[in-house]
């Protein structure tokens, strides 16, 4: 019967030695795949850092940008009062004074309008760019390729400074406003 009891203790042991065995290799199964997908999550996380690094370069240009244009508005508007102010000083009578004055509107307001476009076009490039950045780095995450963009010739455009033109009595005539216009242009 000693035979018999030590049979069955033997088989008890051997199933729980397998048992143990297969719950310690299920978990290194489990840990080792847990240990994958963590090493995986790198991969976002420099994604992500990536994209932020270049919606900071996005956010710099186009602050320069704007920064510029906006320096461009301020002295186009102080050209306009300076030929104002000129006008007001050449002008004979008063006549003549609210005459050119009038004629140098125009030229003013659409100056400043063309400033304002000038300033949406600058936000709506970086917009592209940050939508261009944004869709492909939603497509890097869900393991997409990103779609190539069509390479589009960037059009610059420089700001010409100009020096004022004096006006001497000479040269300013009956149309003040036109002879003006060379000093704040």
């Amino acid at each position: 019967m000693n035979l018999q009891i030590e049979n069955s203790m033997s088989e008890i042991a051997q199933k729980a030695r397998g048992r143990y065995e297969d719950a310690v290799k299920g978990a290194r199964q489990s840990t080792e795949k847990a240990a994958g997908r963590v090493s995986k999550g790198k991969k976002p996380v420099k994604t992500i850092s990536r994209l932020g690094l270049k919606l900071s370069g996005v956010s710099h240009r186009t602050a320069n940008k704007l920064w510029k244009q906006q320096t461009r508005l301020v002295e186009g508007q102080i050209d306009a009062v300076a030929g104002r102010l000129k006008a007001a000083a050449d002008a004979e009578d008063l006549r003549d004074l609210l005459k050119t004055q009038i004629e140098l509107i125009p030229e003013n307001t659409g100056r400043f309008a063309d400033e304002a476009r000038e300033a949406l076009k600058i936000f709506k490039g970086a917009g592209g760019e940050i939508r261009e950045l944004v869709k492909g780095t939603v497509a890097e995450l869900r393991g997409e390729k990103p779609v190539a963009r069509k390479a589009t010739a960037r059009k610059t455009t420089r700001a010409t400074a100009t020096k004022p033109v004096p006006v001497s009595p000479e040269t300013a005539g009956n149309d003040k406003a036109a002879s003006l216009q060379g000093n704040i242009e």
